[in-house]
C-alpha cells in the first residue's frame, strides 16, 4: 500500500473512531451525572473505552501496514517520549511528597502524547 493512501485510511479509521468516541463520552457523561453512585453508573462512565478500543485497533492496523524502516522510526519516538514521561512522572512523584497536588493521569497521558509529537517533529526536522 502507498504511503499516501496508507496515511488515509489511518486517519479515516482513527478520526471515525474519535467521533463515536466523542459522541459516547458527552453521552454517557450527560447520563451519568443525574444517576445514584451504583454498578449502572459506573458501567455507563466507562463506556468510551469502547470506542477507544476502535482507535488502539486503527493505531495498530496503521504500524502493520508501515515499512520496516518506519514503524523503527516510530517506534523509537514512542520509547522516547516513554522516557520522557517516566522522568517527568518521577519527578513530579518527589514534589506531591512535599506537598505539591496530586495529578489527574490525564496529565500524564497528555505529557506523553504531546512528548511523542514533539520528539516526533524534533527528529524529522533534524533528519533523523
Amino acid at each position: 500500500m502507498r504511503e499516501k493512501q496508507m496515511n488515509q485510511t489511518y486517519f479515516r479509521e482513527l478520526f471515525g473512531s474519535i467521533f463515536i468516541y466523542i459522541v459516547v463520552l458527552f453521552t454517557s457523561v450527560w447520563f451519568a451525572k443525574g444517576m445514584p453512585d451504583g454498578l449502572l453508573r459506573t458501567t455507563l462512565a466507562i463506556t468510551p473505552t469502547l470506542p477507544a478500543l476502535g482507535m488502539l485497533w486503527a493505531i495498530i492496523r496503521h504500524f502493520s501496514r508501515m515499512d520496516e524502516y518506519l514503524r523503527i522510526w516510530n517506534l523509537e519516538n514512542v520509547a522516547i517520549a516513554g522516557a520522557l514521561t517516566a522522568t517527568f512522572s518521577i519527578t513530579y512523584g518527589f514534589l506531591e511528597g512535599v506537598g505539591f497536588p496530586n495529578l489527574s493521569m490525564w496529565v500524564i497521558w497528555g505529557v506523553f502524547m504531546g512528548g511523542w509529537g514533539i520528539v516526533a517533529c524534533t527528529r524529522k526536522a533534524m533528519g533523523k
